[in-house]
């Protein structure tokens, strides 16, 4: 019965050490981002140590109420230096939380962090329990978040897949189109989204840029006319067949360009030529050779931000 009583005592403790540490690693990160917007070495140093202070002396005010089942601290300055520990092992593990939760999600789940904080604060006080199993256990969920903690960031650090990058980043494939570049261009893929997909060609000899977008049929916001031209809205903008089911669109005024439209299965396809010099024959052979874009094709997706 001793035995249980003195088991529950020690769980109330650690279960208040936990809330304490909870609190404490808010407020430890709160004051790191503050010294680090106030700038400077000196206002960084006196809001940390500031900072240490108040949670020392609160988890000393909270070893004062464990005498009983913590010997440490029924010596003189007992809960000083027990508190001194706790701080000590809790913040270097709830700065190695810290560290993991920035790397898998930039430390936006911020009640998994400091739950997560509490726990190592928790498990620093379960090492000076008299008990061995007590410390044994701290040990033990000590080694598991160490474990868990590396393998979630060496999978947080590995470079994506293109599956998961396309899942992540909610893109449909059906819009990952591309035409075969013509000769002289080479292509390179600029983005894709919830809404487009974007690729580019370009040559150097001479210097000529061609830019495809895919887009679904409808999200152009502009107002069209009956042959589903834009309405011109200042500039002018004049719009002709150009055969084989596409549309040229000729912009003029401050940014002249033509634009080859070409809508299929619910998609828009345009490829857009700077200015008026530029021969429209490559151009069409994009639009005329459009199929799925490979995952060499795609490979650049990669370097680009992922969701989280």
């Amino acid at each position: 019965m001793t035995q249980r009583k003195e088991a529950g005592r020690a769980v109330t403790h650690l279960t208040a050490v936990w809330l304490v540490g909870c609190v404490l690693t808010s407020v430890q990160l709160q004051a790191v981002f503050v010294a680090l917007f106030t700038g400077g070495a000196v206002p960084f140093t006196v809001v940390l140590v500031g900072v240490a202070l108040l949670a020392v002396a609160v988890l000393a005010w909270l070893g004062t109420a464990v005498r009983a089942i913590v010997p440490l601290t029924s010596r003189a300055r007992g809960p000083w230096t027990w508190a001194v520990g706790v701080y000590a092992l809790g913040t270097v593990g709830a700065f190695g939380a810290a560290v993991v939760n920035f790397k898998v999600n930039r430390l936006e789940d911020g009640l998994l962090f400091c739950s997560t904080g509490g726990a190592c604060y928790a498990l620093a006080a379960a090492l000076f329990l008299p008990d061995t199993r007590f410390r044994l256990g701290a040990l033990g969920a000590a080694a598991v978040l160490v474990v868990g903690g590396t393998y979630a960031v060496r999978a947080a650090t590995q470079p994506p897949t293109l599956d998961e990058w396309i899942t992540a980043n909610g893109v449909d494939r059906s819009m990952l189109r591309v035409g075969d570049p013509p000769p002289g261009y080479t292509l390179r893929i600029l983005g894709a989204g919830e809404e487009g997909f974007g690729a580019e060609y370009e040559r150097s000899h001479p210097a000529r840029r061609l830019h495809l977008g895919v887009e679904r049929a409808g999200h152009d916001p502009r107002r069209v006319d009956a042959r589903g031209c834009p309405v011109p809205f200042g500039e002018p903008i004049h719009c002709a067949d150009d055969g084989g089911g596409r549309q040229l669109l000729t912009y003029e005024g401050g940014h002249e360009h033509r634009e080859l439209r070409l809508r299929r299965d619910g998609l828009v396809y345009t490829v857009t030529v700077e200015g008026h010099d530029t021969d429209l024959s490559a151009a069409r052979h994009i639009l005329a050779t459009l199929g799925p874009a490979t995952d060499a094709e795609l490979a650049g997706l990669l370097e680009l931000p992922m969701r989280r």
